[in-house]
């Protein structure tokens, strides 16, 4: 990649670029709060079945089959459509297509802004037309083609800004602290890079995320007498 290019991957990965992300736990709240997870090495179980069971075949592979939707010439905005409804179609809990929805908007809304990109416009509208549902990972995809960042490092930078995120919450719940933080995050490398290899073999037809025990957990979390997370 180029320098430009380099600092673009960084700002759509960074948690102050405002996507609202870091309001969901993915589940991990209710795991905690059920006393499932307790300390650190639970938390690496979690993130890596998040990481290879959920977004491998699931988040990534869409936003890598959205961004080579995006890059072509022209880019394939009825693809893009297809590939955003096939992916909120695998979200079985209510909280997380809810979640996966209101953060993809505003990636759409805030790319656009920056760059001014007429396949990002498109996405917008329809998900304004409500034509399409508007998952993150597709905005995702988009907002990287528009942003000049190569598919393989979008979906690395991808990778890592969803696993550290799932990581903030387990601090901000109580069950690790920084230093575990950095130390699972730095751990996780391999499955990242192992996930993006998936997601760049899997068909988009084929969408298919398992990670039960999460999905489980996301559903009992909309019933929570009390939440922190909004899944």
């Amino acid at each position: 990649m180029d320098e430009r290019a380099v600092l673009a991957m960084l700002q759509l990965a960074d948690s102050g670029f405002p996507s609202g992300a870091y309001t969901l736990s993915g589940g991990l709240e209710t795991l905690v709060e059920e006393g499932i997870v307790r300390g650190a090495e639970d938390v690496a179980g979690c993130l890596r079945s998040m990481l290879l069971g959920r977004s491998a075949r699931g988040d990534l592979a869409a936003l890598v089959a959205a961004h080579r939707a995006a890059a072509g010439d022209p880019p394939d905005g009825e693809a893009i459509v297809v590939i955003d409804r096939s992916l909120d179609a695998t979200k079985l809990a209510a909280e997380e297509r809810v979640g996966a929805r209101r953060v993809g908007r505003r990636i759409a809304l805030e790319a656009e802004r920056l760059t001014g990109s007429a396949i990002v416009h498109q996405f917008s509208e329809a998900i304004a037309a409500a034509t399409t549902p508007g998952t993150a990972a597709v905005a995702t995809g988009i907002a990287a083609v528009a942003m000049g960042i190569p598919e393989h490092e979008a979906a690395l930078a991808a990778g890592h800004a969803s696993a550290l995120a799932f990581l903030t919450v387990a601090v901000r719940l109580g069950r690790i602290g920084h230093g575990d933080q950095q130390r699972l995050l730095r751990e996780a490398g391999e499955t990242i890079i192992h996930a993006v290899d998936i997601a760049q073999a899997t068909d988009a037809r084929t969408f298919r995320p398992f990670a039960p025990g999460l999905d489980i957990a996301m559903a009992r979390h909309e019933t929570a007498p009390g939440r922190l997370f909004a899944s």
